[in-house]
């Protein structure tokens, strides 16, 4: 997932970022399924690179077609892993090479498959390669040589083409003091030597591994494990320092589920990594859902209270995934086509379901209280504005890893989870408070569950023959139409009302609660500059204007904007977190050309902002909607 947080201490953008699984066959069927033997040596690390090796067993005559990933489920975007692959080489049995052809990104081509034997190849991971910085870190790869690796298997093996359904044996060499941490199947383990079994390339995708140190802790809810392993390079967090408020919110969420979890065991791999490798990133952190497991990726400087916090909110976010996709999932998803894109129209689901549910069972298990629930639904009805309220969410879905799709991407959990809230309320209106959208989800669970997928351009004349009419001119209006949700009118049925606010700001450099007042933007030579996009009161007051480019922040002149530099400009900024409202603070800017100096007191900054809270003017049966949405 991709929501986006402003720590106070970096101003890091946190790109949760939830994964979709799914698997699907090209269709060559000549070849027997027969398993492919895949070896990975941690042990021979070359500059952060290993080498791969795959023994598919014997092809017919004719092209063998080798791909690395271009798509992977629930990011939304091209990755193309092919681009960190070099030197792929094809041998026969008396290890003679063979003649391959790369074909694009990611596609080799090798003339004469009944000859070949096997292939290798180097990857290079994406921690520290100019390519890797476009890779989210929660799915990328870090090679570190007897310290930690962590191998998201999209980025080290590959399919043959028709051969997604094949089983895959890999087995991994590896230091004797590091630990695996995986929810794939483990065929064998010894202090130096592991064999996993993936039974089809889904399981490649899907069950990330993490070798280190053996800092874990794990815990039950009834009949779910669930097992977090930590890697801290300086030592500074503990797998243990989480449990507790893992364990709380984790029992809470399978309560709220009930029946429709089956899951039997859960995997949480932690990865923090140093300021360095956060700026490579550009700031990004976050998580990579997987069916039975997530991989998070934070840096380690965030102390343990904050941490434990946005880990909590990761998790109460991908748990419910085990819901959907896991159990409710399209044939898209389940045949999922890794090398072309071709998507379902139902993120309104498998992510705005998922967010929904991350914080209405919050409400309902107590966790928080209704009103910090309102307060949560008012952000994402501001920070849904932001985006194209009018393009077709089911269109959007269909087509997300291209633009300008991709780019409204994020809606899915601001307005995807509204969507979810619409549906809730209509659906306990009409049943008399007995039913909502997780009876529905449950009973699409007890239907289809992890091995059945349903047909895409049918879950929604499914879903509507489940429920009302009013459902589906819902659905029709403002999920497949062009047509804006008119909020308030569904929260006045419940008792709610929408109501004009002011919010104070964290400090005077934001517009809102997640948006600094300037962004970076190239010159005409080319040079990024600091450029301001917004003011508040405070920074009007002050003196600033849209347009300005900003020199020295506070008496400091703000240095070259590069990755080497963004520790100093994210201290320069954090710091206006700590000022105080009678603090005289100094600023210059470029305006037309001109060195103009700006100065005043911090004070006060707040912006306009609509709220929500209950009504107390609301009708018995506008409370009665309201208690069964937020209570039952």
């Amino acid at each position: 997932m991709k929501r986006l947080f402003t720590t106070r201490t970096n101003l890091v953008l946190l790109l949760l970022i939830v994964i979709l699984q799914g698997c699907a066959s090209l269709g060559l069927t000549s070849k027997k399924s027969n398993t492919i033997e895949t070896l990975i040596d941690l042990n021979a690390v070359e500059n952060d690179q290993l080498l791969v090796t795959l023994d598919p067993g014997p092809f017919p005559a004719g092209e063998v077609t080798f791909y690395m990933p271009s798509v992977i489920p629930g990011t939304y975007e091209y990755t193309d892993f092919g681009r960190f692959v070099t030197n792929l080489q094809a041998f026969d049995k008396n290890n003679q090479l063979l003649d391959v052809v790369k074909d694009g990104k990611n596609t080799w081509k090798i003339a004469d498959g009944k000859k070949l034997d096997r292939i290798t190849y180097v990857v290079d991971d994406t921690f520290d390669s100019p390519e890797g910085k476009k890779i989210y870190p929660m799915g990328g790869t870090k090679i570190e040589k007897d310290e930690v690796y962590l191998l998201n298997l999209h980025g080290f093996v590959g399919y043959f083409k028709g051969g997604k359904e094949w089983s895959y044996r890999v087995t991994i060499d590896s230091p004797a003091d590091l630990v695996p941490f995986s929810s794939m199947e483990s065929v064998s383990h010894t202090a130096t030597q592991d064999v996993f079994l993936a039974g089809r390339y889904f399981n490649i995708i899907d069950d990330p591994i993490l070798y280190t140190n053996d800092d874990s802790i794990s815990f039950s809810l009834e009949d779910i494990e669930v097992n977090l392993a930590v890697h801290s390079p300086t030592g500074a967090h503990k797998a243990a320092d989480f449990k507790e408020t893992l364990l709380d919110m984790m029992e809470a969420q399978k309560r709220f589920l009930g029946d429709a979890n089956n899951t039997k065991s859960y995997d949480i791999l932690l990865l923090l990594m140093s300021m360095e490798e956060l700026q490579h990133f550009g700031g990004v952190q976050g998580a990579l859902e997987h069916h039975t497991s997530t991989t998070v990726v934070f840096y380690e400087g965030i102390d343990t209270a904050s941490l434990k916090e946005y880990l909590t909110d990761v998790v109460s976010h991908e748990f419910f995934h085990t819901l959907t996709p896991l159990n409710v999932h399209s044939e898209q998803i389940h045949y999922f086509n890794y090398n072309e894109g071709k998507m379902s129209q139902h993120l309104w689901m498998y992510e705005g379901t998922t967010e929904y549910f991350a914080n209405l069972f919050q409400v309902q298990q107590d966790l928080i209280t209704a009103e910090d629930f309102y307060t949560r639904i008012s952000e994402k009805i501001d920070l849904a504005k932001r985006f194209d309220d009018t393009m077709p969410f089911t269109e959007m879905s269909t087509k997300i890893v291209d633009e300008p799709y991709q780019s409204n991407y994020q809606n899915v959990y601001y307005k995807g989870a509204l969507i979810n809230m619409c549906l809730d309320i209509i659906i306990r209106e009409q049943s008399g408070g007995t039913r909502g959208i997780l009876s529905v989800m449950q009973a699409l669970a007890k239907k289809y569950g992890v091995d059945s997928p349903f047909t895409d351009n049918q879950l929604f004349d499914e879903i509507v023959a489940m429920t009302y009419p009013e459902v589906g001119d819902f659905i029709k209006t403002h999920v497949q139409g062009e047509t804006p949700i008119p909020y308030k009118s569904f929260l006045e049925k419940a008792g709610v009302t929408i109501f004009g606010t002011d919010e104070k700001l964290q400090s005077i450099i934001m517009l809102d609660s997640r948006t600094p007042f300037i962004g970076s933007k190239p010159n005409e030579a080319g040079v990024p500059e600091l450029v301001v996009n917004g003011v508040n009161n405070r920074l009007k007051a002050i003196g600033f204007q849209e347009g300005d480019i900003l020199c020295v922040f506070n008496g400091t002149e703000i240095p070259e904007l590069n990755s080497a530099n963004a520790g100093m400009v994210n201290q320069l900024f954090g710091a206006s977190f700590s000022w105080t409202p009678e603090q005289e603070v100094t600023f210059e800017v470029d305006r037309d050309g001109k060195r103009i100096p700006l100065s005043g007191t911090v004070g006060i900054a707040v912006a306009p902002s609509k709220g929500i809270q209950a009504n107390t003017n609301a009708t018995a049966a506008q409370i009665a909607l309201r208690n069964a949405w937020l209570y039952e």
